[in-house]
């Protein structure tokens, strides 16, 4: 679990400063939790985001959806219209990207070599 996090802690701040100027948001602090039921979780009030450790054991592409993902509910804090249409706007793939993880068991390990 330190190693899921130590190579994680290694991808997500590049992942989040690449996003940051694209959305126009700054995150304040990033969190790396083990999750049961979800990927990612935002905190919009202190500009927090939370990454499941899990996502480790996923695509690359699929945990830079979930850092998108939660970096546009620094904008939008719902998943309102408004929200898809910035997620259409800034990662169109995100409906697949979506639908692989959610395909993908919390548990399925998949390298990223």
């Amino acid at each position: 679990h330190d190693w899921h996090k130590r190579l994680l802690h290694e991808v997500v701040p590049p992942l989040i400063r690449k996003w940051e100027p694209r959305l126009e948001v700054k995150v304040a602090a990033y969190f790396l939790q083990r999750m049961k039921t979800r990927w990612g979780s935002c905190n919009h009030r202190a500009r927090h985001i939370r990454l499941n450790t899990e996502l480790v054991k996923k695509p690359r592409d699929l945990l830079e959806y979930v850092v998108v993902h939660e970096m546009v509910h620094l904008i939008e804090s719902t998943h309102s219209e408004r929200f898809v249409a910035l997620l259409n706007e800034h990662y169109p793939a995100w409906r697949e990207a979506r639908m692989e993880l959610n395909e993908l068991p919390l548990g399925a390990v998949v390298s990223w070599a």
